[in-house]
């Protein structure tokens, strides 16, 4: 599961507060706007929270490249959408679409678990799509040194998800660079259907890969043999971010 964004649009509150009225009130009246916005949060408080995630994910390169405290940091973010989420009742409705991964988060154990769960092969294709996560070893803040000499014969240039709950189908899709301008895509194509368990939650099953390269392709596989199977539940959703958690404990 991810924290992911589309396209720009008006992001949307249920309830707002405002200025001119608190101006024109008495202090009682006031102290009673204040106390009701602490509760219900403003469009400003979750665009302020969205600005702050957004910038955050970009400045760690979605979380590879974080630190303790800015793991840390990136996890209040999201819980506080969560609780704005929680209070507006999450809409699946609005998962629909094409969507853009920001970051990925998990812990070590979370990471551990995954690959018990997954075995080799899913695990792998986790890996691909970039729903793995960056793992942070809480007992260091130090960081990997990586050297320039290197050449990295595959880039990655994003990681994507189209979700259509109404047909039921989903696909996570990764794009690279091989050599720097060879174009090589991954599609994981998946099943998907509202979970019994929880009214905002996925059931998702992924059914194939298939594989492009260049020109090439697709070259397509059954996952039957594998039967990868999880869910993902959206904590928080508008017109252009979403945030969630795994099955396998992944932000």
């Amino acid at each position: 599961t991810t924290m992911a964004t589309r396209g720009a649009m008006t992001p949307r509150c249920a309830t707002s507060t405002h200025p001119s009225r608190i101006a024109r009130s008495s202090r009682g009246a006031r102290d009673a706007v204040r106390a009701r916005a602490r509760d219900e949060p403003t469009t400003d408080d979750v665009g302020r929270v969205k600005a702050a995630l957004i910038r955050l994910c970009a400045t760690t390169d979605g979380g590879k490249r974080a630190t303790s405290s800015e793991r840390e940091e990136l996890e209040r973010l999201v819980d506080e959408l969560a609780a704005i989420g929680a209070r507006e009742d999450v809409n699946l409705a609005r998962v629909n679409g094409k969507w853009s991964l920001l970051a990925t988060l998990a812990s070590a154990e979370d990471a551990k678990t995954r690959k018990n769960k997954e075995g080799a092969i899913g695990s792998a294709l986790t890996e691909i799509s970039g729903s793995s996560g960056r793992v942070i070893d809480d007992s260091t803040s130090s960081m990997p040194s990586t050297s320039s000499s290197i050449p990295k014969l595959i880039a990655s240039k994003g990681n994507y998800q189209d979700i259509d709950i109404d047909a039921g189908v989903a696909e996570n899709r990764a794009e690279f660079a091989v050599f720097g301008k060879i174009p090589l895509t991954v599609r994981l194509k998946a099943s998907c259907a509202i979970s019994p368990n929880g009214t905002a939650r996925l059931d998702v099953a992924f059914d194939a890969v298939e594989v492009s390269l260049g020109g090439a392709g697709p070259l397509a596989m059954s996952l039957a043999f594998v039967n990868p199977r999880g869910w993902i539940e959206t904590t928080y959703v508008d017109d252009d971010i979403r945030t969630g958690k795994g099955d396998k404990g992944s932000i």
